[in-house]
């Protein structure tokens, strides 16, 4: 059997290493990707097997992340009066922001402040171990004010709504309103040939089902922060009766390609669970320490937790999705600076877990978020709006910069269609397209099978990484 797997794998790299993306088209490599179990070969032909271990975990702030009253400008001058000016009654004082970097690389040359509750974020982005992504959203191709005013942009489908934003963030198919997989999970598909013969999947979501970890080929482990799926009574004696007729069950062969596809899936999330469990049960404790009444923290560990088990888990490449709620503020900010606390502390002390297996190289933490919100107040609360700032954390990010352009905050704008709401300038398949190409996959599977929309914005196969916010050769 192995003989066969390991001939199987070699005639896949030489069908995909021969066929042209770009002849075939983008649209039905992606259908593809649905069926076949053709395209782990394609990493393994682009990249060495003998790379060290890499992986990603997304930080979903699902709701919609007010982004303006995390890094504000703060300069005396010019950028505090026009934040002061535009966020009218949900402006936070000029005391509340801690100046952080130096002078934007911009002609007017104003300086950013981080919330004062995130100091584990602060500490972070001094030592070159973080760096944000400025006003990105989700775009289908470069878009001004005047042709949203005439309707001659091509705009994203449900622009402000939560599940359509949520959608295309995961996806990166900002046309598509019923995608089959998403970007993490295409990604995924190329890279999994990487790692060893293992039941367990490189795609660990700590947040139930996402669409971000969907793949073709590949599925998802979901598992809580303090708990890890399995079959209650399994593996008791008195359950072995019970335990022996299903299992005949599930090994039947069944004609039914339904019937058979469904037994074959049960008996795959059986022995990947029984596998995860006896890899995690075989490991030393974390030994950083983890505030787990901060629900974003405990997510984390149980990632770092996984993170710490790579080896028995036969994993070169992962892949992690974490969730943190409650950012649709209509209604009030109040809360808002304590949640970005609550997020500053979970990802200090994550990264200080990755430093401590020596790993903070080697894994990556970015954020995500439905989209920015208005500038302006909704009551007490804001709106919907469009970009928004995110940041990447980890020990091969370009730390301490300032990527993307920050909007001038003065109302009505160019970049303005109307209450703060931000047409982004910088899209989500770029911010994406550096975290895939970070992990392994070429230029041209990126712009092919990864981000069939990137080539709108970018020409990575010609001109690399879109931000150059990771440090490719690390």
């Amino acid at each position: 059997m192995k003989n066969m797997q390991q001939y199987s794998r070699v005639n896949r790299r030489r069908f995909l290493g021969q066929a042209s993306c770009s002849a075939i088209g983008a649209t039905s490599l992606l259908s593809s990707l649905i069926n076949l179990r053709l395209t782990g070969s394609l990493a393994a032909a682009d990249t060495d097997e003998g790379e060290d271990y890499k992986a990603l975990v997304c930080v979903f702030l699902a709701g919609g992340n007010d982004s303006f009253n995390m890094l504000a400008p703060v300069d005396a001058s010019q950028g505090y009066p026009e934040y002061l000016a535009a966020r009218g009654d949900v402006a936070l004082p000029e005391t509340d922001f801690t100046p952080i970097g130096d002078a934007l690389p911009s002609p007017d040359g104003r300086t950013l402040g981080l919330n004062v509750e995130m100091p584990e974020l602060k500490a972070l982005f001094d030592s070159g171990k973080a760096s944000f992504i400025n006003n990105v959203g989700t775009l289908v191709e470069p878009v001004t004010k005047l042709g949203i005013q005439n309707q001659s942009a091509n705009l994203p489908l449900g622009l402000y709504s939560h599940s359509d934003q949520q959608l295309h963030w995961q996806s990166g198919l900002p046309t598509n309103r019923s995608p089959l997989n998403g970007w993490g999970g295409r990604l995924a598909d190329l890279l999994d040939d990487l790692n060893g013969e293992s039941q367990v999947s490189m795609n660990v979501s700590l947040a139930g089902t996402n669409l971000f970890q969907s793949g073709g080929s590949t599925s998802v482990l979901s598992r809580g922060a303090s708990s890890v799926p399995e079959i209650r009574l399994w593996n008791r004696w008195v359950y072995r009766h019970k335990r022996a007729a299903q299992e005949s069950i599930l090994d039947a062969q069944y004609q039914n390609a339904f019937e058979r596809s469904f037994a074959i899936s049960k008996r795959t999330a059986i022995a990947a669970s029984a596998e995860y469990r006896a890899a995690l049960g075989s490991q030393d404790p974390i030994v950083t320490e983890f505030n787990t009444s901060n629900s974003l923290a405990g997510q984390l560990k149980a990632v770092a937790e996984t993170i710490s088990a790579r080896g028995l888990l036969s994993k070169k490449r992962q892949t992690f999705f974490v969730e943190l709620g409650g950012w649709d503020h209509h209604n009030g900010l109040d809360d808002h600076p304590a949640m970005l606390g609550q997020v500053s502390e979970a990802i200090g002390q994550f990264y200080q877990a990755m430093v401590d297996l020596e790993l903070e190289n080697q894994v990556t933490l970015f954020t995500a978020s439905d989209f920015g919100r208005t500038l302006t107040p909704n009551g007490n609360g804001t709106d919907h709006a469009w970009g928004g700032n995110q940041f990447v954390v980890g020990g091969c990010v370009d730390g301490g910069k300032f990527f993307g352009d920050y909007p001038s905050l003065d109302l009505g704008n160019d970049l303005d269609t109307g209450r703060g709401r931000f047409i982004p300038t910088t899209s989500v398949d770029q911010y994406v397209a550096d975290l895939a190409l970070w992990m392994g996959v070429s230029a041209t599977n990126v712009r092919d099978l990864v981000l069939p929309n990137l080539s709108n914005f970018h020409d990575v196969v010609g001109d690399g990484p879109p931000l150059g916010f990771m440090k490719m050769e690390g």
